[in-house]
């Protein structure tokens, strides 16, 4: 079986805490950034507040960078774009491995690239843009795309708060460290697809294979916090050592909901392999 991994991208939680060097601060948040190999309460607490507060500023710039096998080969991905929180919607612009250049979109459960003009042709067949309703393709699909297109594990960047939204209270310290020259507190969970998928049931076919075809109930995750209490960086990863999406957050603000292409310009390349194999 193919690898389901991830490709998939957001209090005062840390003001005043002492592992940033501004002072001690004895609340749960504070102590959220405090070093220790033991799982603390609070910290996962921090983590769910930070991931509310982002998701407050209704979008963000972001850097997308992943890796993992995809076509049983090994496919590094990187780029940058915007994330619509509110509309659910994401729009990058990536450079996938060998095939170059690709305009990535996710538009709540369906994912569309823009292959370069060399692709066009071979996967395309003279459209621009392929589509891939994520809910609708096997496993190794959806590993393929969510893999090639830099997406999360549930294949829209935009749902990254709502998954941190579900951490388990397993949270560790790791400590203080900088991110473009910006001090943040490193923790680390795992995500509870139990959880998610409660508080957010349009995601339950994905989470539903994530459990049944990889008998997977959780998910790690390393988790950078900022001085002002909001997520700046986030890596999922389902393969340690092998597959991991690392999602960088950079201006939060409001950004412009993402539409689909318009149809003509779309093969949807998933639903006609379907519909060949009768």
């Amino acid at each position: 079986m193919r690898v389901f991994v991830v490709v998939l991208v957001l209090l005062g939680v840390l003001s005043g805490c002492s592992s940033l060097g501004l002072g001690r601060d004895d609340t749960a948040a504070g102590r959220a950034a405090r070093p220790g190999g033991q799982p603390d309460v609070g910290a996962a607490e921090s983590i769910r507040t930070a991931a509310r507060a982002t998701a407050a500023a209704d979008g963000a710039t972001v850097r997308v960078d992943s890796s993992g096998p995809a076509r049983d080969r090994s496919v590094t991905t990187t780029g940058s774009g915007v994330v619509d929180f509110r509309g659910r919607t994401a729009s990058t612009a990536l450079r996938v491995g060998d095939l170059g250049r690709v305009d990535a979109l996710a538009v709540g459960r369906t994912a569309f690239g823009a292959l370069p003009p060399r692709a066009i042709n071979d996967i395309s067949r003279g459209r621009q843009w392929v589509a891939v309703a994520l809910d609708d393709v096997d496993t190794g699909l959806f590993a393929d795309t969510v893999i090639q297109l830099g997406f999360g594990i549930t294949g829209n960047p935009a749902d990254l708060m709502t998954i941190l939204g579900a951490i388990r209270d397993d949270v560790v310290v790791v400590g203080p460290e900088t991110i473009d020259q910006t001090p943040t507190v490193h923790l680390r969970g795992t995500v509870d697809l139990d959880a998610l998928r409660t508080a957010a049931p349009d995601l339950g076919p994905v989470l539903d294979r994530l459990r049944t075809e990889l008998s997977l109930a959780a998910v790690p995750v390393d988790v950078w916090l900022d001085t002002e209490g909001r997520v700046r960086q986030v890596t999922e990863t389902l393969v340690p050592g092998e597959a991991a999406t690392t999602t960088t957050l950079t201006d939060l603000l409001p950004q412009a909901t993402v539409v689909a292409p318009p149809t003509e310009m779309v093969r949807d390349l998933f639903r006609e392999l379907r519909a060949q194999r009768g």
